[in-house]
């Protein structure tokens, strides 16, 4: 089985792209903001389904995705991506006969010499300013797992920046209009953004992600099948509830079934039984991590997990819950094992906002613990 098996899903590109418009009752003009877990096929949806479909529509696509390089900073990611727009816009821009006022390189400013236009320097808004009068299109910016703008002031800059471009576009009276698609795969994290009023897009939302269907498992079942015997074929249906009951992650199905051809007695018990394994093995391995915690830093990420972005570690229910039957915590003993499990890269917390887990598989297990 390969990683490149992709199933075309114009249903869901078009419900995403038809969200893209002013109306203020369907509209999302203050962002979309779409969260799903990791390797659920959502980089690949954004690269070969939307972004073509929008294209065709007519607007402006501009994607990046911050988690392409993590060695660079989340804000010179933006900064570069808008500058290549620049210059692929070179011509447009020249016709416009520089009527556009540019300010000077402010916060989170940055330049670019294009070959026909000449030189230009501004910032984030003025770029994106720039695009849509020259492009004459709705621009779609695309910032995939835009969570991870929380990591640096520079990132967080570019999100403000973000918004006033937003704002600034769409204001203006003109006839194009800038969309703004934030996606991540830590929903809590990418929910730090809009969480409170220090948050850059505070008041928009966060929507599940589209995830990949019965098309998808369909078509991945009549490939299998090619490779099992007669007697030894899975089921469509079986297919699904094993795809749902592994997150619906292709890579970890793959996984799964590449395990299935090389079963002596293949078929759907024994797929239903190599991804029940799969799952266990994933949720001891996540849980080891935390084995030689202490006792108060266990219960801190059992207690996050399940109250997730509404987390309030130091309110006296808080520090009652995490002490069980014993005497309630201290605020600075709370704060001591907050600051360690940060240290360990467990927690995450961005400038603003509230604590977090940082690894949302393991936030899952824990919360499957806390139903079992």
């Amino acid at each position: 089985m390969t990683q490149d098996h992709h199933i075309a899903r114009p249903d869901e590109a078009a419900q995403i792209a038809s969200l893209l418009n002013p109306d203020p009752l369907v509209g999302e003009s203050a962002g979309l903001f779409l969260a799903a877990p990791r390797r659920t096929g959502k980089s690949t949806f954004l690269r070969r389904d939307l972004a073509p479909l929008l294209e065709r529509q007519g607007k402006y696509v501009i994607y990046v995705d911050l988690w392409a390089d993590r060695s660079s900073d989340p804000g010179a990611l933006i900064t570069a991506r808008l500058a290549r727009a620049l210059e692929d816009c070179d011509n447009l821009i020249a016709k416009l006969r520089r009527k556009i006022p540019f300010s000077s390189i402010g916060a989170l400013g940055f330049s670019v010499n294009l070959k026909t236009a000449g030189a230009w320097e501004g910032t984030i808004p003025d770029a994106l300013m720039l695009l849509c009068e020259a492009t004459g299109k709705d621009i779609v910016l695309i910032i995939d797992e835009a969570q991870q703008s929380l990591s640096s002031e520079a990132g967080r800059n570019a999100m403000y920046a973000l918004k006033a471009a937003r704002d600034a576009v769409n204001q203006s009276g003109g006839e194009t209009r800038l969309y703004l698609i934030m996606t991540g795969s830590h929903r809590d994290k990418l929910a730090a953004l809009i969480h409170n009023q220090q948050a850059p897009f505070f008041g928009a939302r966060v929507r599940d992600f589209p995830r990949l269907g019965q098309r998808y498992t369909g078509a991945l079942t009549e490939r299998i099948n090619t490779r099992l015997a007669e007697d030894a074929q899975v089921t469509p249906e079986t297919m699904d509830r094993v795809f749902e009951d592994l997150g619906r992650r292709p890579e970890i199905l793959n996984d799964c079934l590449r395990d299935l051809i090389l079963e002596t007695a293949p078929g759907d018990e024994a797929l239903r039984v190599i991804a029940e394994r799969k799952k266990v093995q994933m949720r001891e391995a996540l849980l080891a991590e935390i084995g030689t915690l202490t006792d108060l830093q266990q219960a801190i990420l059992r207690k996050m997990a399940v109250d997730r972005i509404n987390f309030t570690p130091f309110t006296d229910d808080t520090r009652q819950a995490l002490a069980g039957n014993r005497k309630p915590y201290s605020k600075g003993g709370i704060q001591k094992a907050l600051d360690v499990l940060r240290d360990k890269g467990l927690v995450w917390r961005p400038s603003f906002g509230t604590y977090v887990l940082e690894n949302a598989d393991l936030a899952q297990a824990l919360r499957e613990e806390a139903r079992a």
